[in-house]
């Protein structure tokens, strides 16, 4: 039985041990799991605590499966708009490898976007991988000239 929803603190160790097998995925960084878990296990669990992120999961026969993660970031008030005007940074989407092209991603994306409709959330962002283009063109996301970058 497949199941989204919001992620709980009950959570944490599953997103902690998901994250690092997604960024262990294909880059080995020969970090230490002990000591990226204290970091991300803080991180997670002020993310959860606070306003500015959501975290949707998918559950499948009580597992989760994979997340999405929306940071609000608020933007500075204009006239006529919104008193707490923001907009959505999705990040962090992962879904594991046993459960990849079976629909949960979009359903995933969909209750994260039914909700930031329904909490004003203007626009949602995101930079995606190469091998995950094609997925958010499919749920409507499109290239934008706007944004310009510097890094360094």
């Amino acid at each position: 039985m497949e199941m989204i929803r919001l992620a709980t603190l009950n959570d944490v160790d599953t997103l902690v041990q998901m994250r690092w097998d997604f960024s262990e995925e294909d880059n080995k960084s020969g970090a230490i799991f002990e000591e990226f878990q204290l970091i991300c296990s803080a991180f997670i669990v002020n993310a959860l605590n606070g306003s500015n992120w959501k975290i949707w999961v998918a559950e499948v026969d009580g597992e989760i499966v994979s997340h999405m993660y929306l940071q609000l970031i608020h933007k500075v008030p204009r006239p006529g708009k919104s008193p707490d005007p923001y907009f959505g940074y999705v990040t962090n989407v992962y879904t594991r490898p046993s459960n990849r092209s079976k629909g949960l991603g979009t359903k995933i994306h969909q209750a994260m976007e039914q909700w930031s409709k329904e909490h004003d959330v203007e626009f949602l962002i995101l930079w995606p991988s190469a091998d995950s283009v094609d997925f958010y063109v499919r749920n409507e996301f499109a290239r934008s000239e706007e944004a310009l970058e510097k890094h360094w």
